[in-house]
């Protein structure tokens, strides 16, 4: 059954705990006044979801060109200022989105107050609960009711450990585009990321370079073996640069963010070095 206190304290509880992150600023944040916000602009939805909208915390930029990550190619939409947010697919009047997607593999999150869950969205196909040939025969309209629905409290909630737990990771992003910032995961699959919750206690992690790995049959999948080792010693070092800054009772967040952000702009430079390796012709088309 839905609640609509219960829907409130989980988006809370997962706001605040991804606002300790070396990513958001604190007052990123904003709590609505007991009356509720004033600004709601809506169109087309019941007066629960209204309700809801009026009373949810949310996550907003100090600027309005700047796209804040919650997730994978995934912003909050901030419903307090005042617009009128398009829908990616009109929704039942008793649905809302919760999120957007910046690419083809961002979530939308939609919120439904008559069933009380949450559905993740993807362009991509993923979390489909039906089969491929029942997807694609599908209205385009309709696709996301076949995406994986869970109820609310217990999807927010396990967000909220993730991020608690350090499998899934926000740090700011020196470049600030196309987001503020950047999503890292210690797992693989999602059995992985529930395994990694489960552990009481966080320990520092090392990668070992993998020396014994097989001979590839091109140059291409050992290219694609090199980046991931590469992206996974790079969330190695993001991970044990929490511990470093007290992650999670003594944690200095601004402090971390500073490390961060030098680790971030090392790994583009990295990056950019790597390509240029690839493409030495590249700055000819610059």
């Amino acid at each position: 059954m839905y609640s609509h206190d219960r829907t409130i304290q989980a988006v809370l509880r997962f706001y605040q705990e991804i606002t300790r992150h070396p990513y958001l600023d604190d007052d990123a944040l904003i709590i609505p006044p007991a009356t509720g916000w004033s600004s709601i602009n809506v169109q087309g939805k019941t007066e629960t979801v209204l309700e809801l909208l009026r009373h949810l915390p949310y996550l907003c930029p100090s600027n309005a060109y700047e796209r804040l990550l919650i997730y994978w190619e995934t912003v909050p939409i901030c419903y307090t200022d005042g617009q009128s947010h398009d829908e990616i697919y009109s929704l039942p009047a008793h649905c809302v989105y919760l999120t957007s997607s910046v690419d083809r593999e961002g979530t939308s999150l939609i919120l439904d107050t008559h069933s009380s869950t949450i559905t993740e969205y993807c362009h991509t196909g993923s979390y489909i609960t039906v089969s491929e040939e029942e997807y694609d025969a599908l209205p385009e309209a309709d696709k996301w009711k076949a995406h994986r629905t869970t109820p609310i409290t217990e999807f927010m909630d396990a967000w909220t450990r993730r991020y608690e737990k350090l499998v899934w990771m926000l740090v700011p992003n020196p470049i600030s585009q196309p987001t503020t910032g950047r999503f890292y995961s210690r797992a693989d699959t999602s059995a992985e990321e529930d395994e990694l919750v489960k552990e009481e206690q966080l320990r520092p992690w090392r990668v070992e370079d993998d020396t014994n790995h097989p001979d590839f049959e091109n140059e291409l999948d050992n290219a694609q073996d090199d980046a991931r080792n590469s992206m996974k010693k790079h969330v190695t070092d993001v991970y044990n640069t929490y511990l470093r800054h007290g992650w999670p009772n003594h944690f200095d967040k601004y402090s971390c963010r500073n490390d961060m952000l030098q680790l971030e702009m090392i790994k583009d430079a990295e990056d950019r070095r790597k390509m240029e390796e690839m493409n030495p012709d590249a700055e000819l088309f610059d």
